[in-house]
């Protein structure tokens, strides 16, 4: 029968600690549900991880079942690190070697003790300035068994609904006559590291496209080239409104974007996708000159997997200088039925200039996606 615990830790800091090289030992796995997690935003500087690394069965489907779950909710897969599974691994031993459960290190054969998360990533080389997260378990011999339990605990369930996260080392030992039998411990982060790689695939060998959650049917597209402008107001050649009449959002040159992720708005589906990720901030926008009569439509998918009023996308135009002439729609995190068509009357501003942009704000509760394609700007 399971013993149950739950450990809780919400942290954010900062961590600085020279790596040390990543060696991955050969585990054993032979043959009380522990939970605990580290939900953190900590922001340290990057090594590499070491050897390529050999994942159990089970370690597989736990990438699989993990990576089914984000793209459910709206979020990019993640891809495995052999670097953060060396500082996973290396914690689930220690945990089982000298029984304790937690994140902080109590004993350990690889680092000081009272070393935090981030301070084993950061030794085995994870030193990069982006969010790391830790979920641990003990008692579990299955992915399924380790997934579920997770998923009930809102604070594990965050951890692994993060749209910052986008590698992940796993690791699953089990040391006969220890405490608790199977650890399971999975260390998380923003940064795609060298060690980084799909599943069968070898660390620096070809990535895999991150798919697009929930994509729908739509004709594929080239992306737009990013731009690295200041915001929707930065100065630029003013485009024909043919810009917008695209089959999706994949024609070059129309669009500019920013994410505070990082990630491309723009996909390579033809379509756009804006938050689905915590504190998110996100902005497409594009110059145009808008004719007489004219009438801005476009398709519209919101998913949010409960409402959350506080996410909002705002579609606004501005000024050259970045004056805001005005808010046209705003779309709050309730999810739609689908793709929806969704008109705005443009013609009060005919004749003018104008930046047309799309701003998407996510707080840091629940996750809301929006989606966007078939713009278009024609007089009707």
């Amino acid at each position: 029968m399971r013993g149950a615990e739950v450990g809780v830790i919400l942290a954010g800091m900062e961590m600085r600690k020279t790596p040390k090289p990543a060696v991955r030992r050969t585990r054993q796995r032979l043959p009380l549900a522990i939970l605990a997690v580290v939900l953190l935003s900590v922001f340290a500087l990057a090594g590499s991880g070491g050897a390529a690394t050999i994942y159990d069965p089970e370690e597989r489907a736990f990438l699989g079942l993990i990576n089914e779950y984000r793209e459910a909710n709206g979020l990019r897969p993640v891809i495995l690190s052999d670097t953060l599974a060396v500082a996973a691994e290396r914690h689930s031993e220690d945990m089982a070697e000298y029984g304790f459960f937690a994140h902080n290190t109590a004993e350990s054969s690889y680092y000081p003790a009272g070393s935090e998360p981030w301070d084993r990533m950061e030794a085995e080389g994870y030193d990069h300035n982006t969010a790391k997260g830790e979920n641990l378990a003990v008692g579990y011999e299955t992915a399924e068994e380790a997934m579920q339990a997770w998923k009930e605990s809102p604070a594990h369930n965050a951890a692994m609904l993060d749209g910052n996260y986008r590698v992940m080392g796993v690791a699953r030992i089990n040391v006969p006559g220890s405490v608790h039998g199977w650890y399971w411990t999975t260390d998380f982060g923003g940064h795609v590291d060298a060690s980084a790689h799909a599943p069968g695939e070898s660390p620096g060998g070809p990535q895999p496209q991150q798919p697009a959650a929930d994509a729908p049917e739509k004709q594929a597209a080239p992306s737009p080239a990013k731009d690295d402008s200041p915001g929707m107001g930065a100065d630029g050649p003013a485009l024909d409104t043919n810009a917008l009449d695209n089959v999706g959002l994949g024609k070059v040159g129309g669009w500019s974007q920013r994410a505070r992720d990082g990630a491309d708005l723009v996909l390579d589906e033809g379509y756009a996708r804006l938050g689905g990720y915590h504190e998110g901030e996100d902005e497409l926008w594009q110059k145009v000159r808008i004719p007489a009569d004219a009438t801005l439509s476009y398709d519209l998918k919101v998913r949010a997997g409960q409402e959350d009023l506080d996410d909002t996308m705002l579609l606004r135009l501005e000024g050259a200088r970045g004056q805001q002439i005005g808010i046209l729609k705003r779309n709050a995190g309730r999810g739609t039925d689908g793709w929806q068509r969704e008109r705005v009357d443009l013609s009060r501003f005919a004749g003018r200039t104008l930046y047309l942009g799309f701003e998407a704000r996510t707080d840091e509760e629940r996750l809301t996606t929006f989606y966007l394609d078939r713009l278009a700007l024609r007089p009707e």
